[in-house]
């Protein structure tokens, strides 16, 4: 049996690709009663409970945690004794140092914890957006503290393949949140400075893909994002600091006469991404 904790955009398009994965019964934990309804009418779960205390979670094979990075430690502390030994959890949290915290502190001896990252989302949330298609050629970060159970390893990677994922990328958890604070984080925190300039209200009619790109992520849910930024809000505001640092060299070359050291800027950086593009283009 495979239960899936949260039922949101990234616990409902698990739920749909991992329809029937290993012939596992699936059933869920999710708040909203619309969403469970939706759920056990289009047969992506079984059965469907408002609260994990209702939940078979003794009886789980494999316990997906589609939180918040607060709402897995809360699942953790309030449930972690109920999993059995030799059963499997994994989340899908953007931080993940607090969540390996908390399971090293409240899981039974004996069961599995393998942190995961799947890198997908859209603008909205919810179980109506949900899609079993969403991970289609997305990496899959597999988040290893050292020492898991080589099997709960291998069970979290063929669903990382069920769901349709590019490739498994293998890290832990400090490199993790290093990483995503730069490729994911920042990238957020960029597109809602963007929007809060005052040329936005009056730029219909000029954006073009450019910025329809760099922006689209500012339509966010401030509640989760505020508590991915907290979580992870050393090393955020580091990569913040960096970004700040390079763009004040933009704004440096712009009022300045060098119209060349623009040029020679702008050609390095091309070069480090067509770098990055090749180096990564095969793997």
């Amino acid at each position: 049996m495979i239960l899936f904790v949260g039922l949101g955009l990234i616990g409902g398009s698990m739920a749909k690709a991992l329809r029937g994965f290993e012939g596992m019964r699936a059933l869920c934990v999710d708040r909203d009663p619309d969403t469970r309804a939706a759920a056990l009418c289009e047969g992506v779960v079984e059965a469907a409970y408002a609260d994990a205390a209702q939940a078979p979670v003794e009886r789980a094979d494999v316990i997906v945690l589609c939180l918040h990075p607060q709402g897995c430690v809360d699942f953790l502390r309030a449930h972690g004794a109920r999993v059995r030994p030799g059963a499997l959890v994994t989340d899908v949290c953007g931080v993940k140092r607090p969540v390996f915290e908390a399971a090293r502190a409240y899981l039974t001896p004996g069961a599995h914890f393998v942190g995961g990252h799947p890198m997908a989302g859209k603008e909205h949330g919810g179980y109506e957006n949900a899609t079993g298609s969403l991970f289609v050629g997305a990496h899959y970060i597999l988040v290893l503290s050292g020492g898991e159970d080589a099997q709960a390893v291998a069970r979290v990677e063929r669903m990382a393949r069920a769901m349709g994922c590019a490739d498994v990328i293998r890290t832990d958890p400090l490199t993790h949140d290093l990483r995503v604070a730069y490729t994911s984080q920042m990238m957020h925190v960029l597109a809602v400075a963007i929007c809060e300039q005052d040329a936005l209200a009056d730029s219909y009619g000029f954006e073009g893909g450019s910025f329809r790109g760099t922006t689209r992520v500012a339509a966010l849910d401030p509640d989760l994002w505020t508590e991915l930024f907290w979580q992870n809000r050393d090393a955020l505001a580091q990569e913040t600091e960096e970004l700040i640092g390079k763009l004040e060299d933009y704004v440096a070359l712009l009022r300045g006469g060098e119209r060349e050291a623009l040029r020679a800027r702008l050609a390095a950086a091309s070069s480090r991404k067509e770098a990055y593009n090749r180096a990564n283009r095969t793997r």
